[in-house]
């Protein structure tokens, strides 16, 4: 089964997302979207979902939800730090993929970047 693991960054302090929500989505097309699991990310800002694609359809994508304005607003330092970022959202297609897509992300309160690897 593959796996879609991360590493999530706090680009504002340069440490881990400790803690961070995520959560995750199977959305099958003319379907309800399924959860998959929803989970924090360790101490290490890190998570690993394990998803089985054996009955996933042709377009079959799923949907990986990174709370960062919850993430923010409960770590805040200063009331000066606020996000109208309160989710970033990545959809993969693991149709082609057999063991694992490791998606980094980087957070801040006014930004985000993510890329994909193997």
């Amino acid at each position: 089964m593959p796996i879609i693991s991360s590493h999530v960054l706090d680009s504002l302090t340069g440490r881990d997302a400790a803690g961070i929500q995520v959560r995750c989505q199977r959305l099958a097309p003319a379907v309800e979207p399924q959860m998959v699991t929803e989970t924090r990310a360790g101490d290490d800002g890190r998570i690993a979902i394990e998803v089985d694609t054996a009955a996933d359809v042709p377009g079959t994508r799923y949907e990986v939800v990174f709370f960062s304005g919850e993430y923010f607003a409960t770590g805040q330092q200063s009331d000066e730090i606020s996000s109208l970022i309160n989710e970033v959202v990545v959809r993969l297609d693991l149709s082609a993929v057999s063991q694992r897509c490791h998606v980094p992300m980087m957070i801040a309160p006014h930004n985000h970047s993510v890329w994909w690897s193997r």
